[in-house]
């Protein structure tokens, strides 16, 4: 690998970015001895686990990659020291680089189809939780901006076909509350054609049913409609369109905090304080 210029670097990242792609970013900003690169050196680790750019080449572009992997695995940046040996690199008689590894993610986009009240109640609580929210609906009375705000797109049309034209990748998630049956299987189908991280789909459990059967018999994977989150949200025994978009919400934080482990379950039941405290006698 040989070294990459700024300019490639940012080209790189905006790429990474509108594929809906994480990439990992490794920065020189110290040198110690004789350093076989210079400071604000870069390296890129890509999705598909392939790197751009270089340190100088052997163990410390191994060390860097590996540094990388781990931002991008813990969702974390730190800093790190990366010790080259004399002869480990290109041009260096024994040095220590000091960089700032740091994990870039793209912006999750969240679509939401249908502009309904549920819809309307679930994009202002999604405004408040680092969503870009595109909403929905071929009604154009309900695809308000005065209803939505102006941190909302409001798309008009065909549902299932503007899904399509979205392209939901690895970034997006597609929440589904149209008003209909039929508008929900399209959409659906839609969406788990796409490769968006997250499906979900509003409905009873007669419909949820219906709507697998005639996915199946269209050819779609089991495997992907056993990804799709339906009924849709936690259960919190909500019963108003807002109470139901709050359930939807925090299923959405949950998922998207993979890494927190979330359950869904309250937190009084996972940790028993009380019982630390005043210990029940036998």
């Amino acid at each position: 690998m040989s070294a990459i210029s700024p300019t490639a670097v940012y080209e790189a990242i905006q790429a990474a970015l509108r594929r809906g792609e994480r990439v990992g970013i490794a920065t020189v900003v110290k040198t110690i001895g004789a350093a076989p690169c210079d400071i604000g050196v870069r390296m890129l680790l890509h999705a598909d686990g392939s790197a751009s750019g270089s340190f100088g080449g052997g163990r410390a572009d191994e060390q860097a990659i590996k540094a990388m992997q781990q931002a991008l695995q813990e969702g974390r940046s730190f800093l790190t020291h990366i010790h080259i040996d004399p002869d480990e690199a290109v041009g260096s008689c024994g040095a220590t680089l000091e960089v700032f590894v740091e994990a870039i993610s793209p912006e999750p986009r969240l679509i939401i189809a249908g502009a309904g009240h549920v819809a309307q109640a679930l994009a202002r609580f999604a405004a408040d939780l680092d969503f870009r929210i595109v909403v929905i609906d071929d009604r154009r009375d309900l695809a308000d901006p005065r209803t939505f705000g102006e941190r909302v797109q409001l798309l008009f049309g065909d549902i299932a076909q503007t899904i399509r034209e979205l392209r939901p990748d690895a970034s997006t998630w597609v929440v589904i509350v149209t008003r209909g049956h039929r508008l929900d299987e399209e959409a659906l189908r839609a969406a788990v054609e796409s490769e968006a991280a997250y499906v979900g789909m509003i409905g009873s459990a007669g419909k949820i049913r219906n709507i697998f059967r005639n996915l199946l018999k269209a050819g779609i994977p089991r495997e992907r409609l056993e990804q799709v989150h339906t009924p849709i949200g936690l259960d919190i025994g909500a019963v108003t369109p807002q109470e139901i978009a709050l359930s939807i919400a925090a299923e959405l934080v949950m998922t998207r905090r993979t890494g927190a482990k979330g359950t869904g379950a309250p937190l009084k039941t996972l940790h028993h304080l009380i019982e630390e405290v005043a210990p029940v006698s036998a």
